[in-house]
């Protein structure tokens, strides 16, 4: 004769087998991602590491030390501690101003293998080849906003400013200032 205790072990054992397959998946499936995961971000601050050394850095201190050489030259001037015809002070204001409207990415090569690596995903996930997102569609519409206002001249019309800087016109604003500084008989490091 059966007793109904019997079921009830075979039932309980089943079910802690069930129970434990479930848990066992439910872990392999966690360190799978978590080890997808894990090697996501480290190529991605592999990348990010390699790209701010040898684009974002030394760009961005370029950009900064030509700015701060202008500015130096400016104040100096207008504190009458350097001597200039006004000339070289109209000259020194122009590229003060054009280094202030440069931007980061109006100079700094674009990432190719990120865009095409993002064509790939979107392609393969079925995605329309769209490269915008509502983080770049937003940092858009500010620099537009702020395209207008500095075109805006003081009599109250728009100046019409169609194109952004390239890097030759920062290799040319660079030129610029080396020879300002040079007519003013000083020693600036520009590069």
């Amino acid at each position: 004769m059966e007793s109904p205790w019997d079921d009830d072990i075979t039932n309980d054992t089943h079910n802690r087998e069930s129970h434990w397959e479930k848990l066992s998946s439910d872990f392999t499936n966690t360190g799978y991602r978590e080890g997808i995961t894990a090697g996501k971000e480290g190529a991605l601050q592999e990348g990010f590491d390699s790209g701010f050394a040898e684009t974002g850095a030394p760009l961005g201190r370029e950009v900064g030390r030509m700015r701060g050489i202008a500015a130096a030259i400016l104040a100096l001037a207008n504190k009458g501690s350097l001597e200039c015809d006004s000339h070289i002070l109209q000259e020194t204001r122009t590229i003060a101003g054009q280094l202030a409207d440069l931007r980061f990415s109006d100079i700094a090569p674009p990432d190719l293998q990120a865009e095409e690596h993002a064509r790939e995903h979107m392609q393969s996930t079925g995605e329309d080849l769209v490269m915008d997102s509502d983080e770049l569609e937003e940092k858009r519409n500010v620099e537009s906003l702020e395209d207008m206002l500095a075109g805006m001249s003081a009599g109250g019309g728009v100046e019409s400013k169609t194109r952004r800087p390239t890097m030759q016109d920062f290799e040319a604003l660079k030129k610029r200032l080396e020879s300002v500084v040079g007519q003013l008989g000083l020693r600036a490091m520009l590069s």
